[in-house]
């Protein structure tokens, strides 16, 4: 049966996580869709994916709470099928797991393995009068018994079946086991959305190769691979043509581009590719590494128009010994020496970093560094949040010996702080007149407002005006880039009017 026969159906995906998450439900909505499935909310959807986070435990619990309702859904509904990728999908052991406490789970699988999605919906999908229903698979007895074979110690995207005949749920590894050669498990590239959104993650790096104690993200998702050039060169220009003014290049560690590479090219050598790019105006990137991050580089991103002045580049703690035990791989002075040559050799680029609270043996004199550190560097943007304890991390067999109050405490001591200090940075942009590329209409507070943000990647808002109302700066819509004269800031965003240029 080939996919044109089958009836479509509606799908549901939820994600929490990362902008790499964003990325990854991006794609699985293109392909979907390209099957002509249609999107709905998860009450009416017939297939949900959940796309989960295990970096930190307040996503991973909202997962497990969505898994424990869509188990009470199922039983309610024969045409219902769900499917589990993300962080929270890691080797064998841990999809048994899952398998264990979440029966209803028909599909786990990962972004790399994505591909074999029109091939699970189908066997899976299978519509009557216009209704779908889960097919049910009995197995011999003595199939039901056997371990799922493994293939090169790789975990394959899993079919999780119903009710063998003696009773006993199995879960098998794809139902067509491919032959060598036959179908390796890749990103999925042959992406083509009906539309992008003015601003489109594209990631150019997958994995990561650092081992900080803190963090599951190597053991979920693997060893860095780059992309190609000419394979990120096609996905960027397709996501151009549907409607992108803005890609946002991602990587766990993305000044680590091209180093598992043949021509070993590096990140600005691709931005310089892509500056190339027609109707392309803006090119971001995130998550910087300190030691990857050479003069070289930054000099010849800093020439390029279309690069936005800013830098995402986690610290995590401010005091060497909190940061051994962590793992991170630099020392404080390296960390400090390389902002200050971003801020020499890139000037006016503005500054965002990560920050752990109460790691694993903080002590009171070790935060009050962190503290020291920002001020000192006097970053535009740091997220915070405190340190959660993560199976299967190396900290997670230490004592989380830090009270959750005090972790608390010290998380509104750097909020409190930064909140001074950004409001302090924005203040500078008073008056000033910014070029602002629209991302859509905010509605909150009762009050119609455009977002966006500006090259320093400043949160910006300005009000959404019809025809004829005092200022109405013209037709205004997402994509578009528009001066706006800042006229109000706040720690976390500035205020402004449109104007003409």
């Amino acid at each position: 049966m080939t996919t044109t026969n089958i009836p479509r159906g509606k799908y549901h995906i939820w994600t929490v996580g990362c902008q790499m998450n964003q990325a990854d439900s991006q794609r699985i909505q293109t392909m979907l869709e390209e099957l002509g499935w249609e999107e709905s909310g998860m009450d009416q959807a017939n297939l949900v994916v959940l796309n989960t986070c295990s970096v930190r435990k307040a996503p991973e619990e909202k997962a497990h709470n969505q898994l424990a309702q869509l188990k009470y859904a199922k039983e309610k509904r024969s045409d219902l099928l769900v499917a589990l990728m993300g962080c929270m999908i890691g080797n064998q052991k841990t999809i048994d797991e899952l398998n264990r406490r979440y029966p209803h789970i028909d599909l786990f699988m990962k972004v790399e393995q994505a591909d074999i999605l029109p091939r699970f919906l189908e066997e899976r999908w299978t519509p009557i009068s216009g209704a779908g229903c889960l097919d049910i698979e009995f197995l011999p007895d003595e199939l039901a018994t056997q371990a799922p074979p493994v293939l090169d110690e790789e975990v394959l995207p899993t079919f999780a079946t119903s009710l063998s005949r003696t009773g006993k749920r199995s879960v098998l590894p794809m139902a067509i086991v491919p032959k060598p050669g036959e179908r390796i498990a890749h990103y999925p590239t042959k992406i083509e959305p009906a539309k992008a959104s003015p601003t489109a993650w594209l990631p150019i790096v997958l994995g990561c190769n650092k081992v900080c104690t803190y963090c599951i993200v190597p053991y979920r998702r693997g060893r860095e691979r780059s992309r190609p050039i000419d394979e990120l060169m096609t996905e960027a220009r397709l996501l151009v043509s549907k409607g992108a003014r803005e890609l946002t290049l991602l990587g766990q560690t993305v000044e680590s581009y091209g180093l598992d590479l043949v021509e070993k090219p590096d990140l600005a050598d691709l931005m310089t590719s892509l500056s190339e790019i027609d109707g392309l105006d803006r090119i971001r990137f995130m998550t910087s590494y300190p030691r990857y991050m050479t003069d070289s580089m930054i000099e010849r991103m800093a020439h390029l128009p279309k690069v936005c002045e800013h830098l995402n580049i986690p610290v995590q703690a401010g005091d060497d010994a909190t940061l051994k035990r962590m793992k991170r791989g630099y020392e404080l002075d390296e960390y400090i020496e390389r902002i200050e040559r971003v801020r020499e050799l890139w000037p006016g680029i503005s500054l965002s970093t990560d920050v752990i609270v109460g790691f694993c043996g903080e002590t009171e004199e070790e935060f009050q560094h962190t503290l020291d550190l920002l001020e000192k560097i006097r970053f535009d943007v740091v997220h915070v949040a405190a340190y959660s304890v993560r199976p299967g991390t190396v900290a997670a067999r230490w004592e989380d010996d830090v009270p959750l109050e005090e972790k608390k405490r010290r998380l509104h001591a750097v909020e409190d702080l930064q909140a001074k200090i950004a409001l302090e940075i924005n203040q500078q942009y008073l008056g000033k007149t910014e070029e602002v590329l629209i991302e859509d209409l905010n509605t909150s507070h009762g009050r119609q407002q455009w977002k966006g943000r500006n090259r320093t990647n400043k949160l910006v808002f300005f009000p959404h005006l019809a025809e004829g109302e005092q200022g109405y700066p013209g037709n205004v819509e997402p994509g578009d880039l528009i001066n706006v004269r800042i006229e109000r800031v706040t720690p976390w965003s500035l205020q402004g009017c449109a104007v003409a240029v």
